[in-house]
């Protein structure tokens, strides 16, 4: 049966996950390891097809920047994680983000984790290069192709959720 209606939604969940790492490996090879540059071409090209806006392309990579310096150890991890969900708070309060810049958003506050302490502290850490926000952008842009702005919400949650398990991986791979 030939579908005349747009692009075909029952994509299964492994061709997205496969065409979302296959696509950041390429992305990755492009910007020859500039992890900021990786993220940037992403955006850039969610925004050329009107996934998220221009404003919201700045107001993410500045995000994922917040993150990665973080995770580098040039930035507090716990100031940048009260500064990302703030920021995902406005987006989401405001009512005219878009769909894919609020999960591009939420997998940004998702990178980090928060931990109670047995004395009432809190620690927040973010892996050093974290995959996240980077698979859930790329994962939008592949969801839209599909299915457009739905496909490209469910996408991004698909590629934030696998940028998560990646970096729990890598991190239980400390030696």
């Amino acid at each position: 049966m030939h579908m005349e209606h747009g692009p075909y939604l029952g994509t299964d969940i492994a061709g997205l996950m496969h065409a979302a790492r296959a696509e950041a490996r390429r992305v990755m090879a492009s910007t020859k390891g500039d992890m900021v540059g990786d993220h940037r071409a992403i955006l850039e090209r969610l925004e050329v097809a009107d996934l998220i806006t221009h404003e919201e392309a700045g107001t993410l990579l500045d995000l994922y920047r917040m993150g990665y310096e973080a995770g580098e150890g040039k930035g507090d991890a716990q100031r940048a994680f009260f500064a990302t969900r703030g920021t995902y708070d406005r987006l989401a309060a405001s009512g005219t983000a878009s769909p894919v810049a609020l999960v591009l958003a939420s997998a940004s506050v998702g990178s980090y984790e928060v931990a109670p302490g047995d004395d009432g502290s809190t620690t927040v850490t973010i892996a050093r290069q974290s995959y996240g926000t980077s698979l859930a952008g790329i994962g939008a842009g592949i969801g839209a192709v599909i299915g457009g702005p739905i496909g490209g919400t469910l996408g991004g949650a698909i590629g934030g959720l696998i940028g998560g398990i990646v970096d729990e991986k890598k991190d239980t791979k400390k030696t």
